[in-house]
């Protein structure tokens, strides 16, 4: 009898070591580097502390649609309480490293201009998605509970009445949100000993780009940026970024107008003309090394005007049409 006692006590305690091993091991962790950081994001934003910290830190980003860094992010004290829920959903901080060292640096935002305004009292009703290029058209996105939706288009997110869908996605070039796009920002001379071009009286300005595309279901605006030189000339001037509204947008509050950004970007220092003929390169800052900055194509200037850029001229539209002008 005393040996089946002990036999018993043995199992029992057998039974006992393999649940609470169990019950530590991160089985319910995606295999993806990136869903598993989403997975986690999520699951710590859940906590209401955390989404205080997080809207607040959001909403001081001196970015266009109020981006964080999130490896910065989660090393600053605004955010100490995500990094410290994200950890423990891990399994320590040493797990947390790791993972993000095997991701590129990411953005951490929300997309949509409607979830920036409202999401301060969405609850848990959000969702985190992580991908490794902007231009992904379908992801799997991350609730709080752990359950997954796949999403494939922005109306598919506004059906579903989330309240705030928050993207992870390889770090773009920043668009400063106080920032005038005017003929005091910068640019550089890509493939010229000469930096520093004094300004002729006269130069080359786009005063207005109408926006026919998307940087992704799961990526916010799109940052253009123009690369112009004259066609006897090697180099070519880089202007600085500014952001223009995806036409995803349009699509979904049913408008038949496309979007439009009026500016004053200076992109070549000399006037456009018949005698000064411009070559154009149209644009789009993307992040993380999945293929480098989209090319939306060039137009050749010979004044100012309204111009198409060449890419994908067999569609129904181009990708932008651009406005340039003298000042």
């Amino acid at each position: 009898m005393k040996k089946t006692y002990i036999l018993i006590f043995g199992l029992l305690l057998v039974t006992l070591l393999t649940s609470c091993d169990q019950g530590a091991s991160p089985e319910a962790l995606p295999e993806a580097a990136n869903e598993k950081l989403a997975f986690a994001v999520a699951a710590a934003m859940g906590n209401p502390d955390v989404r205080e910290s997080v809207h607040s830190a959001m909403d001081a980003s001196p970015y266009h649609e109020h981006k964080l860094v999130f490896g910065e992010f989660l090393n600053q004290p605004e955010g100490a309480a995500l990094k410290k829920a994200i950890a423990q959903k891990l399994g320590g901080e040493d797990v947390l490293n790791g993972l993000l060292d095997e991701l590129p640096s990411m953005d951490f935002y929300l997309p949509y201009e409607t979830h920036r305004e409202t999401w301060e009292h969405a609850k848990d009703n959000l969702f985190v998605t992580c991908v490794l290029t902007p231009n992904a058209e379908v992801a799997t996105s991350y609730h709080p509970n752990g359950s997954t939706e796949t999403f494939t288009s922005r109306e598919a997110i506004e059906e579903a009445k989330i309240a705030a869908m928050f993207s992870l996605h390889p770090e773009e070039p920043k668009v400063h949100r106080n920032s005038s796009n005017s003929r005091e920002m910068g640019y550089s001379v890509l493939g010229s000993a000469n930096s520093g071009i004094t300004q002729d009286n006269e130069a080359t300005y786009v005063t207005k780009i109408v926006n026919y595309t998307a940087d992704g279901v799961f990526g916010g605006n799109c940052e253009f940026y123009f690369m112009a030189r004259r066609l006897d000339e090697s180099h070519a001037t880089e202007s600085s970024q500014v952001s223009v509204e995806s036409a995803l947008i349009a699509k979904i509050k049913n408008s038949d107008s496309a979007p439009t950004k009026k500016t004053d970007l200076f992109i070549y220092n000399g006037p456009v003309s018949g005698a000064n003929k411009l070559k154009v390169r149209v644009k789009e800052a993307d992040g993380g090394g999945t293929g480098g900055d989209d090319d939306y194509g060039f137009f050749i200037a010979d004044g100012p005007d309204d111009y198409d850029t060449s890419k994908n001229q067999g569609r129904s539209f181009p990708k932008a049409t651009i406005t340039v002008d003298n000042q």
